[in-house]
């Protein structure tokens, strides 16, 4: 059985986690009282953690670039090899397109811009192109958890119907005999 690398696997991972708590950070922000110090942290990081993703896809991207992934089974149908690449496309566009476009809507309002409560410099655009980038960085946040949850029920599919070894070459479980 062929695996990913063990960058590649990391990497996975760590922007796994990150991108499901962003995506809770920017989704229920919007329960915690305007103004309130709770939601002020909640966006701090969100901000934070959002570019951090941009710097980290760059990171995938060359990763991927030096340590091709492992090719896809032979048993793979070519619609499941489309439906695959289709994902990792996805993934990577929405990856750096969600949080640029959020970096774009911060210059909606005059709050200024932190990564990690350090200044970051913000686009200059105007607040009529930062609100149509904020309902942009909307619209991608659903893109983003509807692809997420594609990605998980063709997991489950691997795992409960096919019993294959898709999992494994991610680092989870034991290859299968």
């Amino acid at each position: 059985m062929s695996r990913y690398s063990k960058g590649a696997i990391f990497l996975h991972w760590l922007m796994a986690v990150m991108i499901i708590g962003n995506l809770a950070g920017g989704f229920l922000h919007d329960f915690i009282p305007r103004g309130s110090p709770e939601r002020t942290l909640v966006m701090d990081l969100h901000k934070s953690f959002g570019l951090t993703i941009i710097a980290l896809t760059l990171v995938r991207l060359g990763w991927r670039l030096a340590n091709p992934p492992p090719p896809l089974p032979a048993y793979f149908t070519s619609g499941e090899r489309l439906l695959s690449k289709a994902a990792h496309l996805g993934f990577y566009g929405l990856m750096l397109a969600l949080p640029l476009s959020g970096w774009v809507a911060a210059d909606r309002n005059d709050r200024p811009l932190a990564f990690f409560w350090m200044p970051v410099p913000k686009f200059g655009v105007g607040k009529a192109m930062g609100s149509s980038a904020n309902e942009m960085h909307e619209l991608l946040g659903w893109a983003m958890l509807a692809l997420l949850a594609l990605h998980i029920i063709g997991i489950i599919k691997h795992l409960v119907m096919d019993r294959d070894n898709l999992l494994p070459r991610m680092g989870v479980g034991r290859p299968r005999a």
